[in-house]
């Protein structure tokens, strides 16, 4: 609807879930309405009806009347391509759009994972008996809420995945790799000391976590070092660069890796069963493989290895 209000003549609104595609038409219905309260449609205007034509199903399965100037999507997984993102894309760009070479046919331009390696308050609290890791380790990652403080990354984020629509995409089924390494620094690992500090401060839960196996009260500073100096696996989060002008990106978490609000997911993979020490002046590498499948409804699939090198 806003699209149509700011000067396009026609828009294509493609939704695959039923319900929602329900939904969006009732609520173009409402637009078109000029007797219509204009609080129920959000303050927009009255459209003219057609403006808006919604098609159920997915775009890969459906022909659209005529190819688009523009292509408005979201989506983005807390892993940029999870969601299907190379097969919607690769065949938007071959019978969707008029321009598939062009940056400003697509909003987002492109879909990026960033990653980083941390530490996690509770891999290095819950310790075996009362909690055996190695239940999780090579199986399914941890998601967490952006905003949440018990992850600590102990290097300079780096980009792990980035999705370009306006640049050819890979043949499907494909095998994309990328390997990164992060050297560790006194700064990055004062970092994280101060924020696990910090979270201990403000978050009760981690606060409760703060017992030893005697019952006695850990020193919260004490504690925060030294699992500020402890590697439990790899963090990863998407970005999305909506235009080509320097720093407008929508991040959802902060450049740095610090927590802050968003709808995505971190996601965690750990590396080990317990914490591994690092120290200033060693390094910490990792291979990363994504295999987008062909049809948008069969998952990506990951593989993930690392280590860490001694300074």
């Amino acid at each position: 609807a806003i699209a149509a209000t700011a000067g396009a003549k026609k828009v294509y609104a493609v939704e695959a879930n039923p319900e929602a595609a329900r939904r969006a038409k009732a609520f173009i219905a409402k637009c078109e309405d000029p007797n219509a309260s204009r609080r129920d449609v959000d303050g927009l205007v009255p459209l003219q009806p057609g403006a808006i034509e919604v098609i159920e199903g997915f775009s890969t399965e459906l022909t659209l009347p005529e190819k688009v100037d523009l292509c408005v999507f979201e989506i983005c997984g807390s892993l940029a391509s999870e969601e299907g993102l190379y097969a919607t894309m690769k065949d938007a760009r071959e019978r969707h759009v008029k321009r598939p070479d062009d940056p400003a046919t697509y909003i987002p331009r492109r879909c990026q994972t960033y990653a980083a390696p941390v530490s996690y308050a509770l891999h290095n609290l819950l310790t075996p008996p009362s909690y055996d890791w190695s239940k999780i380790v090579g199986k399914d990652p941890i998601r967490f809420n952006c905003r949440d403080e018990a992850l600590q990354v102990l290097a300079e984020p780096q980009l792990l995945e980035d999705v370009d629509f306006s640049k050819p995409l890979p043949s499907l089924p494909a095998s994309v790799k990328t390997s990164l390494t992060f050297p560790v620094t006194t700064s990055s690992i004062t970092n994280a000391q101060k924020g696990f500090e910090r979270a201990f401060a403000e978050e009760r839960q981690l606060q409760s976590l703060l017992i030893d196996e005697q019952g006695k009260r850990m020193d919260a500073a004490a504690t925060a070092s030294v699992i500020g100096a402890k590697l439990s696996g790899l963090a990863m989060w998407p970005t999305l660069v909506c235009d080509g002008s320097e720093g407008t990106l929508i991040v959802s978490r902060g450049r740095n890796g610090e927590a802050q609000k968003s709808h995505w997911q971190t996601v965690l993979q750990l590396m080990s069963d317990e914490p591994l020490s690092i120290g200033a002046g060693d390094s910490i590498s990792f291979d990363f493989e994504a295999r987008p499948e062909k049809a948008v409804t069969k998952a990506t699939t990951y593989k993930l290895g690392g280590g860490v090198q001694r300074g």
